[in-house]
């Protein structure tokens, strides 16, 4: 493994395109949650090697600590001997530096070895009080008010009256203060408002804020790892992996009254800005007027400072000092008043980071009506341009279901990569799936799923397009401000107001329209902006060059940010606003901001301010000044962009400032161009469900190239038109589909420009393919016209609609269904358990999962441990030699298994899923007819018990009769369709579809192809034993003309379905839906 390429991408080859460095594969999360047995641990790392994967981030789970405690000594046992095969094996290995998430705890260490530094947090409990009163405020409890374990930290009452006017006016509470925490006032006439500011802990994480917090973190792990391996450490650790830490983690996804603070806050804000904030406090909450949106500027400020201080630049010193990495995201990336609230200004965070990181979660993307979700992944890459971090690493997948698909896998990477991702982390590949482990967060994309064996075929397509977007530079021509300073000004926990809501919904929608509009950007944060240099009408930083510099609504700036904003439209830059101006800096002093923004663009900003707040009416209007330098400011009046849907407004004014480098007439239609070592690359991704034709448009006469992805050919694209400078050409988009498109310069001294013909060869001779049904042509770039007979094409060669069936792992039986007693004592005949006629009165109904939580009232005396006896029943009409159960999901400290009253003997062994879901045979167990089950557990918690299915495994079918299910004889024939009505509601894993067909000679020396309907499932062909290929997504289509011979063919179609099926008992639909071999006529014309 060669660590540069990894960090600094590899020269562009045709060869390299062809085979890849793994350098630039996967990168998963190894979810290290079971018993951890080398001789395990080391098959799953060859497993990984043998899918072409370069590197794992081994990552603690739910599960570990029952085997493996975490950085215990086993631990640190297994990470050593995990780096020593790593190497051995040819791979990198990085750590994610906590058990489960969020980093900055170790397991929760930090707080349990020093509890004053558990987290801390402001909230505000306020109370109406009508007038003429007597108020005594208990803060001792909860009667009244929310008040528990708090501690008081500041009270004040103002009168409505004032609040109504934004005058801030208050009376000082604190010398009321009495019996530790109670809050005695008799209250004048009023009403008021009387605010009780308490402090609180969440015990779950550790106060970020304070530096200390971070010191025990390192000391905790960090340096725990480089004590194990010495002076080895920073060559085998390439870096470690923090996740998700944030300022506040008691509610944080809210609107509520709760502030992120740490326990020498008011020390630290006065450290920071000059001056005491306790009686400033109210303004935080409420729209007091005067200097009010300057004191929360000032706080959320602070915050972001300082946790910028004592958590990210601690951890990445100590990663410098120690010559290893620094990666990793943070929490809610995706929305401005999330970033407020738990991670300040994400430019801040990122800068520090060696390798730039971001996440993305669930099988969604960025939409029209979800913008936001394209925002984390552009900040990042963002970032990652404007601070020289080559790649950027995405943590993905996670929450993307146990229905899982190839294709929805590319579809969400191929979105990230066009957002900026060059490094696919998927969340992630777990050691085991075993009982509940299967429940954290699917799926695992690892051995246990059906299509395990075809995912280097996925990993491929990756590493592939890793190797073009890695290295070289990104293109774009438009810089979005950040305006998290503006958030901050105008910023209330517990509510939103019309100016707040307005700058994120218009940053959202500028997001996602510009990527519609084919204008891509970078977001830019007002201190990269202050070291952006201006050079020929364009602000540059490192290989950026932006032509024009975007305002969202903002209120407030930096007032380097009017210098620049000056600068840049004076020599030739150009600029925009949308809605709203600043017309203050946050420096406190706004000096002659308003006239300077009213010079540069023509209006007010305060006037603007306003007409918005006293106005909703629609309707946008696009003023456009210019100077005699090039430079141009545009502004859009009215309620913003989002507000007025106002694409077309947002078009006009872009193309008023920037002409956009690729023209595609698709609006669902993404893309990223980078440039490579001299070469252009676009990337084109259509992430949705419906295919498209579309024409794309490039500048300059160029020969158009299509890098495919999948299989590393590299084509000219043989029709296009050149005209005005500009090179035109139609590709097809399948759902979810996408092209890799380059260029040469200089078109072809002879190609078509339009042509009835799919066309693979244009020189001397022009070649292609089609089913004519009446005469076309080809169209030279020479001006001659060839024509084309059309053939008569031949029918499709449909299939029977009867297979030969076979499966490539066992079928299943599953149930939940169970009989549950707690034991008492009294003695229990398992064999009568069996009986048609016992009687389960005394029983429970019993799905799986926890146990106690499914009784229907309380248990007299909740002691542990206790004993357990499920039963539940099985049916079989047919006995397979292979029958077995499957052990998943006993969760308790042991269990006894009886089948028709006999306890199982024989040991269990590994099954074919996972290594830690055991399976035991029942043959000389089992009978035809009725099968009785029987497990006793011995639980030691409430939430022990049969927590999954049960499932019966083996060659067999299932029959559904009189509304049961039983096993049935195999299913060796299968209709085309759905496979789940025809003996396989439970199966996972590939189904082969056999016939033989008879090709006439009339059909050879056409060009074939096989196509197949299958949903979005993974297909291979095998035609007469030979495999033809693998489709991983759609379209489901593969030539299979060289395999194809005169007469009798065989064909298989091997259809791999996902793991959902056995893993949750859906019937999920699957199978071979339609096939047919389509005859395509060859063509050979001269030119």
């Amino acid at each position: 493994m060669d660590y540069n390429k990894l960090t600094d991408g590899e020269a562009l080859s045709v060869e390299k395109f062809k085979n890849p460095s793994r350098e630039f594969g996967i990168m998963p999360f190894w979810f290290w949650n079971g018993e951890m047995s080398y001789e395990e641990m080391e098959y799953q790392l060859r497993e990984l090697y043998a899918k072409g994967i370069p590197g794992i981030h081994i990552h603690a789970r739910f599960g570990i600590n029952d085997y493996c405690p975490y950085m215990g000594e086993d631990w640190l046992d297994r990470v050593e001997f995990t780096i020593r095969k790593a190497q051995e094996i040819g791979m990198q290995v990085w750590i994610y530096d906590e058990y489960n998430w969020p980093s900055g705890t170790c397991g929760k260490k930090v707080m349990e070895r020093d509890p004053d530094l558990t987290e801390v947090y402001l909230e505000m409990v306020d109370n109406y009080i009508p007038g003429q009163y007597f108020m005594f405020m208990e803060g001792t409890d909860s009667r009244y008010n929310d008040l528990e374990e708090s501690e008081p930290i500041y009270a004040c009452a103002m009168k409505i009256e004032d609040m109504e006017n934004r005058k801030f006016e208050y009376v000082d509470l604190m010398p009321t203060l009495s019996f530790d925490k109670v809050i005695s006032w008799e209250a004048p006439k009023g009403p008021w408002k009387l605010c009780y500011f308490i402090e609180r802990k969440a015990s779950w994480y550790c106060d970020v804020l304070n530096p200390e917090s971070t010191e025990k973190f390192l000391e905790y792990t960090h340096e725990q790892y480089k004590k194990r391996l010495g002076a080895s450490f920073s060559k085998e650790v390439k870096g470690f992996f923090t996740d998700e830490p944030a300022m506040l983690y008691f509610e944080s996804a809210g609107r509520n009254k709760i502030l992120p603070w740490s326990k020498q806050m008011f020390k630290i804000f006065k450290e920071h800005n000059g001056y005491d904030l306790k009686k400033h406090l109210p303004k935080l909450f409420f729209d007091l007027g005067g200097d009010t949106e300057q004191v929360r500027y000032d706080f959320w400020s602070c915050l972001s400072k300082q946790y910028e201080k004592a958590y990210y630049k601690q951890i990445a010193d100590w990663c410098e000092a120690n010559d290893t990495n620094f990666t990793g995201h943070l929490l809610y990336e995706e929305s401005l008043r999330q970033h407020a609230r738990t991670g300040g200004n994400l430019f801040h965070m990122l800068r520090h980071m060696d390798m730039t990181g971001v996440d993305h979660l669930y099988p969604r993307i960025g939409t029209r009506e979800m913008p936001n979700e394209h925002v984390a992944l552009k900040i990042a890459s963002s970032a990652a341009h404007q601070n020289g971090s080559v790649r950027l690493i995405c943590e993905s997948m996670g929450g993307a279901y146990w229905d899982c698909t190839m294709e929805r896998m590319k579809w969400i990477a191929d979105w990230e990569y066009i957002l900026g991702v060059n490094i696919f982390t998927p969340h992630g590949f777990h050691y085991s799936i075993e009982g509940e482990r299967k429940r954290d967060w699917p799926p695992s994309q690892f051995y246990h799923h059906t299509w395990w064996k075809q995912y280097k075929l996925f990993n491929d397509y990756m590493t592939r397009l890793g190797y073009l977007v890695t290295g070289g530079y990104h293109v774009a021509k438009v810089a979005i401000l950040y305006p998290i300073n503006s958030i901050w000004a105008n910023y209330m926990p517990q509510t939103t107001t019309k100016i707040g809501d307005t700058i994120e919904n218009d940053w959202n929608y500028m997001t996602d329209r510009l990527l519609r509009l084919h204008i891509d950007f970078d977001y830019i944060d007002e201190d990269v902006l202050a070291d952006c240099t201006i050079e020929d009408g364009r602000l540059c930083i490192r290989d950026e060059r932006y032509e024009m510099l975007m305002l969202p609504p903002a209120t407030h700036i930096k007032a380097s940010t009017m210098d620049i904003l000056e600068k840049f439209c004076a020599q030739g830059g150009k600029v925009g606003g949308d809605a709203l101006l600043p017309y203050k800096t946050v420096e406190g002093d706004a000096g002659d901001l308003c006239g300077r923004m009213e010079k540069l663009f023509g209006v007010n900003p305060v006037s603007l301010r306003d007409a918005f707040l006293a106005r909703d009416e629609k309707g946008q209007e696009l003023l456009v000044k210019t100077n005699g330098r090039g430079g141009k400011a545009v502004f859009v009046t009215g309620q913003g962009f989002d507000a007025n849907d106002g694409l077309a407004m947002l078009r006009e004014a872009m193309l008023e400032c920037v002409t956009p480098e690729i023209r595609i007439d698709n609006d669902e239609v993404f893309y990223l161009h980078r440039v490579k070592d001299g070469q252009d690359f676009f990337f084109l991704s259509n992430p949705v469900a419906q295919g498209a034709e579309i024409t794309v448009t490039l500048k300059g006469e160029v020969q158009p190239q299509l890098w495919n992805l999948e299989n590393g050919e590299i084509r000219d694209v043989p029709v296009y038109t050149v005209e005005n400078g500009e090179t035109t050409f139609r590709l097809t988009m399948q759902p979810y589909g996408s092209h890799m498109v380059s260029f040469v310069s200089g078109p072809a001294a002879v190609h078509a420009v339009e042509s009835d013909l799919t066309l693979t060869e244009v020189g001397d001779t022009v070649k292609g393919y089609a089913r004519l049904e009446k005469d076309g042509r080809v169209v030279l770039s020479d001006g001659r016209t060839l024509a084309v007979k059309a053939a008569r094409p031949l029918p499709e060669i449909r299939f029977a609609d009867t297979w030969r069936f076979a499966v490539n792992a066992p079928n299943a039986l599953l149930t939940d269904r169970w009989k549950m007693r707690i034991d008492d004592g009294t003695p229990v005949d398992v064999a009568a358990l069996g009986a048609p006629d016992y009687s389960f009165d005394g029983w429970f109904d019993m799905r799986m999962g926890a146990w106690e939580l499914q009784l229907p009232e309380e248990r007299d005396e909740a002691v542990y441990p206790v004993d357990l006896w499920y039963v539940t029943r099985f049916e079989a009409e047919y006995l397979p030699d292979d029958l077995r159960l499957m052990i998943d999901g006993f969760k308790g400290l042991g269990y006894e298994l009886y089948i028709n009253g006999r306890r199982m003997a024989e040991t269990p062994v590994r099954s074919f899923i996972d290594a830690e879901i055991k399976e035991v045979p029942l043959s000389g167990y089992a009978v035809p007819g009725v099968n009785t089950v029987v497990v006793k557990l011995t639980v030691h918690k409430k939430s022990d018990g049969m927590i999954d299915l049960l499932k019966v495994i083996g060659d067999f079918g299932v029959k559904e009769a009189d509304g049961r299910e039983m096993i049935a004889a195999p299913v060796r024939t299968i209709k085309t369709g759905d496979w789940v009505p025809q003996g396989l509601p439970y199966f996972s894993g590939t189904g082969s579809y056999t016939q033989t067909i008879d090709v006439p000679a009339e059909y050879i020396g056409k060009r074939l192809v096989v196509r197949a309907s299958l949903g979005t499932d993974v297909l291979e062909v095998l035609v007469n034993g030979r495999m033809a290929g693998t489709c991983l997504w759609n379209p489901y289509e593969l030539e299979i003309t060289e395999h194809i011979v005169e007469g009798k063919n065989e064909i298989t179609f091997n259809v791999v379905n996902t793991v959902m099926n056995i893993l949750e008992g859906t019937r999920n639909k699957s199978g071979l839906f339609d096939a047919s071999i389509v005859a395509y006529d060859r063509y050979e014309l001269d030119a």
